[in-house]
């Protein structure tokens, strides 16, 4: 008989939760750090003390130890017995990265790598597992049921959209799968045809390069069972790569867009859906390490969830000391190939390439690695004492500090590799969601070589994209502050240099390495007294804040899409759309498509209709959308020869309550446009809507591209525009100063450079009435016009308008009719009627 009252009991549980505690009881091991850093100790106290929290963000510099607190929170999470745990890594390499941390620290872990765990002890709750984006966000994931995480702690975070992504889409090579690609666009051809866009689609596909096209939107609805039975009709499909990404858009392969180049075709939804992960949402924690995260738009884009605590440690560790030399400022211009020959007689060279035929240029110093020999590829770089590696479209995971490499040449422009990259930044031009990822990936990039506080390299920046970028303004504003103020250091250092030769480059850079005491006083002594300007921080600032929003909206419209929710969806984006448009007027376009999508799809043609001429007129007139309406194909049959005429006659059709909404829109522009408390930003908006109402290309190139006015109009039909700078922040009496006239002298010849075959008459400043400096030497083409004067001719049009409401059906059409014709109301009318007192004339 067993005496129960003999047995051991089981002890209560002694393991820590405090993550400073754990590493204290870790093991002596022979390679294990002595003590955590400053910054290491309070991200790891901070988040102790919030730890309840869902969502956690800490930010460390790279090399500033972040994998290192990311397993210590690993564990405090498993100590705490609330659940599994997982640590998501972007690639295979830093998972065995990570686990390399564990095994200094004397911390158990289970790893998932390659289809299978490599013990069980995260199964049986003793330990967390490190893995991969892609194995956690995957169809079908291990990670689901028992195995659900019940926290996560996502490395990296600040490059995961493109893995989240990633899970979300299937793409087709036309190589792998020659009968599937000729399948689907077969079935896509007549949707083109429809809108007489075949012989586009023929040319995209014919050409062997970037271009790229999209689907009209509705065309995966209307073919999503076709498209389904054609995968399913490949041999094996189950065993290859289209397998999970078709088995996580099975059920809404009809919500995705379809992009076709001549070698690929990829589909993908327009938003990514994460709000359909249980690991995303209540009841779980998430810790997002980062080694920086200066705006959280893509952030938001990749998880949809805005970041509630930022734990920012006050530490300079990974704040590497970096030369950054632009190819374009070098007085002689010198060959890239010349620059990079001299740099390797005496330095090792890191070469980073966006793409395999840019490669191509470099195979004279060194050949891009298989894929399988990757990793032991670079390592024998690293332990190589001379030579080059060629790194193609690579930013992240790729660490080669202190010797192993202090040089690196960034030929072209870290760009995007999906079709869905290409089509929105190079084709659609959505400059600010390209330049926000850019700016990450270009701190990614600076990342590889500069490893830690006491690192140090020169970067040599060829390619005239990424030139002009970091030539522009409010794109650096988009960096961390120390490479902000790198970038302007390099540019000083360059205007000093009396010769731009190879040789002369190379010994600047042999400067640098070898520790030159001048240099390292002036950078010392000028680093910290560099930044942008004010006006560009604060821009950049308004404009992302107010995207990170729109980000969350965009998350949510396709998680309600995904969850057949297309009321909710709808509502989602509607209620951000405005918002968005003052910060990012391209981006609101990008959101009418798919708003006119959902309604084609619903067979609503009248409503998808006003949705996509609205995108059409934020984005591009070239856009695969359906062009016209019923009441559009009315006005053009009644003789509608202007844009204007073609909108006023449209509107008609409708009756009278459609004109009076677009009189309510149009004096709400001119009433925006007088209210003192509406900031610049929302004002610029009021001024290109007001253009865009009237049929008019209307938008807002500073906004959108960092150079030019602030809104220019454009007529479609002829040569006619208009361009407005805002300087209505002013008080009255206003000076208008000599960098404000060299500005506008600037925009004049950016018009002349971008614009033209359109006939610039000049810019007009809008803003209080005031005098123009006597340093100031404005030309005959800058005009001032007084907010009051643009807002009063503003309400002149719109009570035109307004007074036909009462009129019967036919002197109504006829007196709009005679309106939209009349040329004081093309744009080029409102130039010559805006442009009546010169700024010259208003000199002190």
């Amino acid at each position: 008989m067993i005496d129960f009252n003999k047995l051991s009991r089981p002890k209560a549980n002694s393991a820590p939760t405090d993550p400073i505690e754990i590493f204290a009881r870790t093991p002596n091991l022979s390679n294990a750090p002595n003590d955590l850093w400053k910054g290491q100790a309070e991200a790891l106290q901070r988040w102790h003390s919030a730890r309840d929290k869902h969502d956690n963000a800490v930010l460390l510099n790279t090399g500033a130890g972040k994998s290192i607190v990311g397993v210590l929170i690993a564990q405090s999470l498993v100590n705490e017995q609330i659940g599994p745990i997982v640590f998501a890594c972007s690639t295979i390499d830093l998972v065995e990265q990570t686990a390399r941390e564990c095994d200094r620290l004397g911390i158990p872990y289970t790893t998932r790598a390659h289809g299978n765990f490599s013990d069980d002890r995260f199964e049986t709750g003793k330990a967390f597992c490190i893995t991969t984006y892609q194995a956690l966000f995957t169809a079908n994931s291990t990670f689901s049921k028992e195995k659900s995480p019940a926290g996560v702690i996502f490395d990296d975070a600040h490059v995961a959209e493109r893995m989240i992504r990633d899970a979300f889409t299937l793409s087709i090579s036309k190589e792998t799968y020659p009968t599937l690609f000729s399948d689907i666009i077969a079935m896509v051809r007549p949707e083109f045809e429809k809108l007489n866009k075949g012989p586009q689609l023929g040319a995209v596909l014919e050409q062997h390069g970037a271009q790229v096209t999209m689907c009209p939107p509705a065309t995966a609805y209307r073919c999503r069972d076709q498209i389904l039975e054609a995968i399913k009709r490949v041999n094996d499909w189950r065993k290859s790569d289209l397998f999970f990404p078709t088995l996580r858009l099975w059920e809404n392969i009809g919500n995705c867009a379809i992009l076709i180049s001549s070698n690929a075709i990829e589909i993908t939804p327009p938003f990514i859906p994460t709000g359909v992960y249980d690991f995303l949402g209540k009841g779980v924690r998430r810790v997002y390490l980062s080694a920086t995260l200066e705006f959280e738009t893509d952030f938001v884009r990749g998880f949809g969830r805005r970041i509630t605590n930022q734990i920012a440690p006050d530490n300079d560790a990974g704040n590497g000391e970096r030369l950054i030399l632009l190819s374009s400022l070098f007085k002689d211009k010198p060959d890239k190939k010349e620059v990079a020959a001299e740099v390797l007689k005496k330095n090792k060279l890191l070469v980073s390439v966006p793409s395999y035929p840019k490669a191509q240029a470099w195979k004279h110093i060194g050949t891009p690695p298989a894929k399988a020999n990757f990793s032991a590829e670079l390592q024998n770089f690293r332990k190589a004492s001379s030579g080059a590696f060629i790194l193609v479209s690579r930013i992240d995971g790729i660490d080669l500090p202190q010797d192993t490499c202090r040089v690196m040449l960034i030929d072209g422009a870290p760009s995007g590799t999906s079709l869905m990259d290409q089509y929105l930044f190079q084709h659609l031009s959505l400059s600010n969601l390209f330049s926000t990822k850019m700016a990450g990936r270009i701190t990614q990039l600076l990342g590889r070589i500069n490893r830690g506080r006491s690192d140090y390299g020169a970067f040599l920046i060829q390619g005239g994209d990424l030139n002009v970028w970091l030539k522009t303004e409010r794109n650096v504003a988009l960096l961390p502050p120390l490479i902000r103020k790198q970038v302007i250091l390099g540019q000083t250092v360059q205007e000093g240099m009396d010769k731009g030769d190879p040789e002369a480059i190379a010994s600047l850079i042999s400067q640098v390495i070898s520790r030159d005491a001048g240099w390292l006083q002036f950078y010392r002594e000028t680093v910290d007294g560099l930044e942008v300007s004010e006006d560009a921080l604060a821009k950049v600032k308004e404009r992302e804040a107010q995207l990170a929003t729109s980000a969350v909206a965009e998350c949510e419209f396709m998680t309600k899409m995904w969850q057949g929710d297309v009321e909710g969806a709808r509502k989602a984006l509607l209620d951000a759309l405005d918002a968005t448009a003052m910060a990012d007027a391209k981006l609101a376009g990008w959101y009418s498509v798919w708003l006119g999508a959902t309604y084609e799809n619903a067979g609503d043609n009248e409503t998808a209709s006003a949705h996509y001429k609205k995108a059409r007129s934020r984005l591009s007139a070239w856009l695969n959308v359906p062009f016209r309406n019923d009441a559009d194909v009315k006005a053009v049959a009644e003789g509608a020869k202007t844009a204007l005429q073609r909108v006023l006659l449209a509107t008609n059709h409708h009756g009278p309550q459609a004109l009076g909404d677009l009189v309510w829109k149009l004096k709400q522009q001119a009433r925006i446009l007088l209210d003192k408390s509406a900031t610049s930003n929302a004002k610029e908006e009021a001024v290109r809507l007001y253009g865009e109402l009237l049929g008019f290309d209307a938008s807002r190139p500073d906004n959108e591209w960092g150079k030019g006015p602030d809104v220019i109009w454009m007529d479609p039909d002829s040569a006619g525009c208009v361009a407005f700078e805002l300087k209505t922040e002013k008080n009255a009496p206003a000076e208008y100063s000599k960098s404000e006239v060299g500005q506008s002298l600037n925009h004049i010849q950016w018009l002349k450079d971008n614009e033209g075959e359109k006939a610039w008459e000049g810019v007009l400043i809008v803003g209080p009435p005031g005098v123009c400096k006597s340093e100031a030497s404005p030309s005959d083409e800058i005009f001032l016009v007084e907010t009051t004067a643009l807002a009063a001719r503003m309400t002149e049009f719109a009570a035109k308008i307004d007074d036909t409401r009462g009129r019967i059906v036919i002197e109504r059409w006829t007196i709009l009719k005679e309106i939209g014709e009349l040329s004081e109301w093309q744009p080029s009318g409102w130039s010559r009627s805006l442009a009546k007192t010169p700024l010259k004339s208003l000199k002190k």
